[in-house]
């Protein structure tokens, strides 16, 4: 059974998905502002040869130790996709775009490929969906997640939810299902925004509820001082739930659809 992860919630609206996509778009994306790009996997299965052209060699490395063609082919068109955006946003050959990752395998680009306009970007997929995140001066988190019933759910409960949130769970099962999964999107765009993904313990982040949620208790680094987080969700198909943590002012984010109709 999949559950409707659209059905009326208390806990968080959704970002609005923009009916159409500026044709300046590119260079909309100013300081304190972000761009969200939602790409479902079926609707550039057309792009497949042109993008794995543009994949670096270790790129294709990755892809061919996918031993299942669904997945081989995902990781392209996410990779492709990507690319593509970067390309647009710092108006150069997707081909000719360079990756260095972080300690816990965050992706960035090295500052002499973006010296004249600094750019964050970070991606994630599930279940045939693809998400971006783009901002030209912060650090930038998504993540994306198919609401699936899972086997050791209360084990996750407990792993990863503070006493606090785990009390705000209810006890009907798709319901619990539904707001853990919200809390996990949430977490891991934060985990990811600043580089550490589920290296660090989620139980030590929490949510707090409200329209919009937000950082009751961030996670610490280490001669790292606090940025000015915001969270936000969205729902890309009834099914699936995804999440950016970034630093943006009111209103500044937007949620386009890919690929672009311009």
């Amino acid at each position: 059974m999949a559950y409707d992860a659209k059905q009326a919630s208390p806990l968080t609206p959704s970002l609005p998905l923009s009916e159409s996509v500026p044709l300046d778009v590119w260079s909309q994306l100013s300081p304190g502002s972000v761009h969200l790009w939602q790409m479902q996997v079926t609707a550039v299965q057309g792009e497949l040869a042109p993008w794995q052209g543009w994949l670096s060699a270790d790129e294709t490395a990755r892809a061919e130790r996918f031993r299942r063609d669904p997945d081989r082919r995902r990781f392209i068109l996410s990779r492709g996709g990507l690319r593509y955006l970067l390309g647009r946003y710092l108006n150069c050959d997707p081909a000719t775009l360079t990756f260095e990752y972080g300690e816990y395998g965050k992706p960035g680009l090295p500052l002499i490929t973006a010296t004249t306009a600094p750019l964050h970007f970070n991606l994630a997929h599930s279940a045939g969906w693809v998400v971006y995140g783009f901002s030209r001066d912060r650090p930038i988190g998504v993540d994306v997640e198919q609401i699936q019933p899972r086997v050791s759910l209360e084990g996750l409960i407990q792993r990863c939810l503070t006493p606090t949130e785990q009390a705000t769970l209810p006890a009907d099962a798709g319901d619990r299902l539904r707001v853990f999964m919200h809390y996990w999107t949430l977490k891991e765009a934060h985990l990811k925004a600043i580089g550490q993904g589920l290296s660090y313990a989620m139980n030590q982040v929490e949510i707090l509820w409200g329209q919009p949620p937000c950082l009751g208790l961030p996670a610490k680094l280490p001669h790292h001082d606090p940025l000015p987080w915001h969270i936000r969700t969205w729902y890309p198909a009834a099914s699936m739930v995804a999440a950016v943590c970034g630093v943006f002012r009111a209103g500044a984010i937007d949620l386009y659809s890919f690929p672009p109709i311009l």
